[in-house]
């Protein structure tokens, strides 16, 4: 059976020292130093706020991709490079705070969901606390702990209202009981990165308003081009990593797909200039 390469899923280093030494071990598949790290003092920390680094690179790669595709579809249909501006900067605002609007909503329907359930259970809890466990112990027979063992383990914890209720969040609920990221920080988060990056493929047009400087329509598509495909493989390596994929393979990836979502815009643009949309009152 073949087995996965640690050193392709290095993870970056969040939080404290110990968490670093911790992810590398693992990366190295260096399973002494894990030892010894977990027979050190407890205090290993693991990723903080990652919510709010899942905002900024997605953010960003919607951003970026979305811009692009504008770019590309204005630029087929051949029109003027002030309607590229006009356009790209309408959408990139728009769009930005759509996205930033549906990361808060999204975000904090998720946690009032979550705080209403944890109420429920707690409630539960306080009223039938017997219920509670035996609903606990026939989701760990359904994993395959004996029925005794089960009995013996949600016994225990039940002793503990926080942490027996932790539990039956994710066992039973799947839901995360431990999610507090802020919903507001992470709209704007999402809102900044999206404009942030999204700004990229227009860099080449805001460029030549300066009145000292004069590019030609190809050089600015072209370095339009240029600028977002670097841009768009350093924020998928970046989100390859994140989610522990091999980081040049995940940002090839993510460059190629934003190629193919512009190219494809400009296809739409250039057809419907050729018939004869553009002129069209």
């Amino acid at each position: 059976m073949a087995s996965t390469n640690p050193r392709s899923m290095r993870l970056p280093d969040y939080g404290s020292t110990k968490s670093s030494r911790a992810r590398d071990a693992f990366a190295d598949g260096d399973i002494n130093s894990s030892i010894q790290l977990h027979n050190e003092q407890a205090g290993e920390q693991h990723v903080i706020g990652g919510g709010y680094i899942k905002s900024a690179v997605f953010g960003g790669l919607d951003g970026i991709i979305t811009t692009f595709a504008t770019v590309t579809t204005v630029a087929g249909a051949k029109l003027s490079a002030t309607v590229i501006l006009i356009l790209g900067i309408a959408h990139l605002f728009a769009d930005g705070i759509s996205m930033g609007l549906g990361d808060y909503m999204s975000t904090l329907a998720e946690q009032q969901l979550v705080k209403r359930e944890r109420m429920r259970e707690e409630w539960e809890y306080d009223n039938f606390r017997e219920g509670e466990v035996k609903e606990m112990i026939e989701i760990y027979q359904k994993k395959g702990i004996s029925y005794a063992d089960a009995r013996v383990i949600m016994s225990t914890l039940a002793k503990y209202k926080e942490p027996f209720i932790d539990l039956m969040m994710v066992e039973e609920l799947q839901l995360n009981p431990y999610e507090d990221d802020d919903a507001a920080i992470g709209g704007i988060v999402t809102f900044i990165s999206f404009v942030a990056f999204g700004i990229v493929p227009l860099l080449s047009y805001i460029i030549d308003l300066l009145p000292w400087v004069s590019l030609s329509t190809g050089f600015q598509l072209y370095s339009s081009l240029i600028l977002t495909a670097v841009t768009m493989f350093i924020l998928g390596a970046v989100k390859g990593s994140y989610v522990a994929q091999t980081w040049w393979k995940a940002g090839l990836t993510m460059m190629v797909n934003g190629c193919v979502a512009a190219f494809s815009g400009w296809i739409i643009g250039y057809l419907l200039s050729s018939a004869g949309l553009q002129d069209a009152s």
